[in-house]
């Protein structure tokens, strides 16, 4: 049976994702999977991964606006933390995904998918 929104939204916010840093996003084009895992910025201990499975659009754009100090001289070199999730429950050519909306500073992240799977 296919989980809501909601509960999908409750379970995110018991891992405690407000403020968590973002340690890994990345996603598999063939496989159509997007992992994402974030935890406390000072220890690996207890990191939540969530899989985005088959995902029917991924995007995930990098910004520097507004940035103060020294400008990162690659992607990685920036830290990235997690203000905000959304997940919202919409149609697509009858189809019933997941659009899941994150608000990392720095970073723009939306994400269409059939299953999302938390592992905390």
């Amino acid at each position: 049976m296919r989980a809501s929104s909601s509960t999908i939204m409750n379970r995110l916010r018991d891992t405690g994702y407000i403020d968590a840093k973002l340690k890994a996003l990345s996603y598999d084009h063939e496989s159509h999977v997007v992992r994402m895992m974030y935890g406390d910025p000072t220890s690996d201990d207890n990191d939540t991964i969530v899989t985005f499975r088959n995902y029917f659009s991924a995007n995930f754009n990098t910004w520097l606006e507004g940035i103060t100090g020294t400008i990162p001289s690659k992607p990685g070199d920036s830290d990235f933390f997690i203000h905000d999730i959304l997940i919202q429950d919409v149609e697509i050519n009858g189809f019933q995904l997941y659009r899941c909306l994150m608000e990392i500073p720095m970073m723009d992240c939306t994400i269409t998918c059939l299953r999302i799977e938390i592992i905390s």
